[in-house]
């Protein structure tokens, strides 16, 4: 009976996300089915995701229930990794016969990550997987699976060794590839001979620079565009380095060329210094782009990261490229890492000012920027070497093993590069110096040719991803460990000192504003809203909040459910109704760690008078923490009146808490014509926003929409410590 072998596609968050064609795994089983009786089958969640609700146990169980004997996970890049446990885990609890097998990227520079006591993992393959996968399903098949073992590395030293490429394994996806890609990918050689300090290449051990022969490369090409007809599609060549060797790369453009493939546009990637102009005559005539891995505009730092080849002219070809680039019209995109290991502000500072006079050319460009932040992947030369770059350059790595933590799209990128630069300066920087430069290429890109709207997406998808939402989602996870690992205070002091982070949360409330405008009946001018944007919201929620501080929606203060900061339209429809206005004297009860007390004040001005009363102890030292002393924090029952009635004459009150109704002790210690705005339940027991009015003998109610508040909260017995910090900061009016 033939070996049954599952090869399964996590669906990647790494490079390969969002391309159509796992050529990796139909490498892989195309070889195996030509080397053994295997049965194989692809299965990409990606994919899957768009045939139908996922049930993974029917994937591992395959079409007939039967199962698989082998069942291969790629873990292609370290994002991946806690994903693939997890399958791996299933698969193993419900298929414990099964030899289960990873390798990738990450597999390739971890392998005891996965050989180890207690793992799911049988073997481990290190490096290219095609021999050693034949060795594995010749252990099935021979009655002695292999168990607790790393294979590899053993590279196919000849490509033409591999068979053409068998498509059909793909066949299950081909009526939805349209839906999950537009753009699909190719693997035409292997290896990179280059050692760039930060790069995961080397984790594969094997990293010659290998190709398949042109005529053999080109097949490839014509195969996959008869299974998936690729006119509409852009078509990446996904190799480590293309083309490296010149003979080669120029035979295969012409090959290329003369193929007249109908893609919107080939897309690859290759060094600066390889390509002459005659190349980009080339990849002019075959409809191709160029994908460059710039890495830095200041020369020092690219031999910190050491790209090798001659670096004292490394950045004037890319000037040469790009004026010879405009000239063939023939797009291209330059990839650059800030917040490497030794970079400094000047370096930053340095490469930034190339980079604008490179984007800028009066002339016009045929490329665009791409901005990625340093990440720390294993295998990489950094990774083997972390001591090096801590002493010589002042490096901290805060989570050096982070694939195990849970939160990777952070992780992976907090690292202080040098003593001089630290991970919030260097998100600030590169805010600061680069988002102009990406702001302006769009109106400088000249490129007329096919695929122009692909690239001009490129272009506005880096801005998105620079931008505002993507920079307070980082800046939140920055202070999110901070609390996750017991650095509260320090990450508090940080978060008060913070520039950054409130230029960009006072730009994402500004984009919030006119929805609640329109959902409060407020016109644009209205100072409730101009206090809504100046009041920084995020420093009055938990340091895991930030980024939900900056939408309009209420936030937790803790894990009871019984305290929160409100959305920030129902301070808006609060204070309204309340009809707040310069000079009043607000009692604001229930104001947690004081937001509503901050927008409160803005809105009174300092001839008024703000005076917040909450509940919760801790939560009020937080408040007095935050707020101006202008606004004076008390700690007791909001409710009783024993707790404010003494200290002042007020006109308005709000409430952030439900209320049963309102205490008739409230008739006595308010003056009439005071203003009440609370939540408060109706005869029917729905909770409405109530305003009522002080009437001497009576309040008068006026009842409005449907609300949901945190409810009343009991205070324990009502002491005043006699310390400074919980006196009122007012006097005893009477």
């Amino acid at each position: 009976m033939s070996v049954r072998v599952l090869l399964l596609w996590p669906g990647t968050d790494g490079a390969a996300a969002g391309n159509f064609g796992v050529p990796q795994l139909v490498i892989l089983g195309s070889y195996l089915q030509a080397r053994t009786s295997a049965r194989v089958a692809i299965r990409d969640l990606a994919c899957e995701q768009a045939l139908g609700p996922v049930s993974l146990e029917s994937l591992l169980a395959g079409d007939d229930g039967r199962g698989y004997d082998i069942i291969a996970l790629s873990i292609y890049s370290s994002f991946d990794h806690l994903k693939c446990e997890a399958i791996a885990a299933v698969a193993r609890a419900r298929w414990p016969d099964a030899v289960i097998v990873c390798g990738g990227y990450h597999a390739s520079a971890r392998p005891l990550d996965y050989i180890k006591d207690g793992s799911p993992f049988d073997v481990c393959v290190v490096g290219e997987g095609e021999r050693p996968m034949v060795q594995i399903v010749e252990s099935v098949a021979g009655g002695a699976p292999l168990r607790g073992v790393t294979l590899g590395p053993d590279a196919i030293d000849d490509l033409a060794e591999l068979p053409p490429s068998d498509w059909s394994l793909l066949a299950r996806y081909r009526s939805v590839a349209r839906q999950v890609a537009s753009q699909a990918q190719l693997y035409l050689s292997r290896g990179c001979p280059f050692d760039c300090a930060f790069c995961m290449e080397r984790a594969k051990r094997e990293v010659s620079w290998r190709p398949l022969p042109v005529e053999r490369a080109l097949a490839e090409v014509v195969a996959l565009h008869e299974f998936l007809d690729l006119r509409g599609w852009t078509l990446y060549f996904g190799d480590a380095l293309f083309g490296m060797r010149k003979s080669w790369r120029r035979e295969f453009l012409a090959g290329l060329a003369r193929l007249d493939i109908p893609v919107e546009k080939f897309w690859l990637l290759i060094r600066v210094d390889l390509v002459e102009d005659e190349d980009l005559k080339l990849f002019g005539a075959a409809n191709c782009g160029l994908g460059f891995g710039l890495e830095s505009g200041d020369p020092g730092l690219l031999a910190t990261i050491r790209k090798s080849g001659r670096l004292d002219s490394y950045l004037d070809r890319m000037r040469q490229i790009s004026a010879r680039a405009r000239e063939y019209d023939v797009p291209w995109g330059a990839n650059v890492i800030c917040g490497h290991p030794g970079e400094t502000p000047a370096t930053l500072a340095n490469s930034a000012a190339y980079l604008a006079e490179l984007f800028n050319d009066p002339h016009g460009t045929t490329g665009f920027l791409s901005v990625d932040p340093f990440r720390l992947y294993p295998g990489s030369p950094i990774d083997a070497d972390r001591g090096y770059y801590e002493q010589t350059f002042g490096t901290r790595f805060h989570r050096p093993h982070w694939w195990d933590d849970g939160d990777p799209e952070f992780l992976a990128e907090w690292v202080d590069p040098s003593a001089d630069l630290d991970w919030q300066q260097r998100e600030h920087l590169q805010d600061k110096l680069l988002t102009p430069v990406l702001a302006g290429i769009e109106d400088n890109f000249v490129y007329r040719g096919p695929a122009r709207d692909y690239f001009l997406r490129a272009i506005r998808n880096q801005r998105a991803y620079t931008g505002p939402r993507s920079r307070v989602q980082a800046i939140d996870r920055y202070y999110a460990w901070h609390r996750y690992l017991g650095r509260h205070g320090q990450g508090e002091r940080a978060r008060r000192g913070d520039p950054a982070l409130a230029d960009v949360a006072r730009a994402l409330r500004l984009r919030a504003l006119p929805a609640i405008a329109e959902q409060c009946d407020l016109t644009g001018d209205d100072p409730i809203l101009a206090a809504l944007a100046a009041v920084p919201r995020e420093q009055f929620v938990p340091l895991d909040q930030i980024e939900a501080s900056t939408r309009d929606v209420a936030i937790p203060l803790d894990d009871t459910g019984l305290a929160s900061v409100s959305a920030m339209h129902a301070y808006a429809r609060s204070f309204s109704l309340s009809k707040i206005a310069e000079g009043d004297r607000v009692l604001d009860l229930g104001g947690g760690t004081g937001y509503g007390a901050a927008l409160l004040h803005a809105l009174v001005g300092p001839a008024g008078l703000v005076i917040t009363v909450e509940v919760d102890a801790a939560l009020a030292a937080r408040a007095r923490a935050r707020l101006p002393d202008a606004v004076h924090c008390l700690t007791g029952d909001a409710r009783d009146p024993e707790t404010w009635r003494h200290l002042a004459r007020f006109n308005k009150v709000v409430a952030g808490f439900a209320l049963e109704s309102l205490p008739e002790s409230w008739l006595t210690a308010l003056a009439p014509g005071t203003t009440i705005v609370a939540p408060i339940h109706d005869d029917e027991k729905d909770l409405r926003l109530c305003r009522a009015t002080h009437r001497g003998d009576h309040f008068n109610y006026e009842w409005f929409e449907q609300v949901r508040y945190v409810p009343a909260r009991g205070a324990p017995p009502r002491v005043v410590p006699d310390t400074p910090a919980a006196r009122p900061r007012l006097p005893i009016l009477r």
